[in-house]
């Protein structure tokens, strides 16, 4: 009785297993279902939303013809005007910002003498008023070389021909030589600190 209870129970439980595993296949396949129809869903509206938004330039596009078609020749001549000014405005700003430009891309680099002088601020500068940026880094990048950087000298560690000789810098280290130590220091550049050289 005993081994007949054990085999219903494990019956059972392998029928419980096995229905809790179809349920979770279908939660999952739900799961999927159900985020495939949010991202339908949000890609239609985003369709709408972007169809209203050329409805509303279209709109305002024939709002401001309309507006400027009842302009009196004054207001004509103002909005003109208006117009011109923040052009021109934008142009002297535009070669102010070519130059920024230039100056921030020249650094740790070195130009080419002659090609500064066929820099023209204007070909960069385009109609609306905007800068050309790769226009002006492929100029720099054609026409300039990275630049060697300079490493001054603080007078530390060897110097000279002879890195494991020290540079002699005071009267009083000569004391103690001879003239051909003297001389080789001189032939291996170690003097030249207190000659004056560098």
């Amino acid at each position: 009785m005993a081994e007949s209870n054990a085999a219903e129970t494990a019956t059972i439980e392998a029928k419980d297993q096995a229905a809790e595993a179809i349920e979770t296949e279908n939660s999952e396949l739900s799961e999927t279902d159900t985020l495939k129809a949010e991202v339908d869903k949000w890609k239609s509206l985003s369709r709408k939303n972007e169809q209203q938004a050329k409805t509303n330039d279209k709109a305002a596009q024939e709002l401001d013809d309309i507006k400027r078609s009842q302009l009196s020749d004054t207001e004509k001549l103002i909005e003109q005007t208006r117009e011109e000014t923040s052009q021109a405005i934008r142009k002297e700003y535009a070669a102010k910002l070519v130059d920024s430009e230039l100056k921030s891309l020249l650094s740790n680099r070195s130009l080419d003498g002659s090609s500064l002088l066929d820099f023209d601020k204007s070909s960069f500068i385009q109609g609306d008023g905007n800068i050309d940026l790769e226009g002006i880094q492929s100029w720099v990048e054609a026409h300039s070389k990275t630049a060697e950087p300079i490493n001054p000298d603080l007078g530390q560690g060897a110097r000279g021909q002879n890195s494991s000789k020290s540079q002699i810098r005071s009267r009083d280290e000569l004391k103690d030589m001879t003239p051909a130590e003297i001389l080789a220091a001189t032939k291996d550049g170690r003097l030249d600190t207190l000659m004056g050289k560098q």
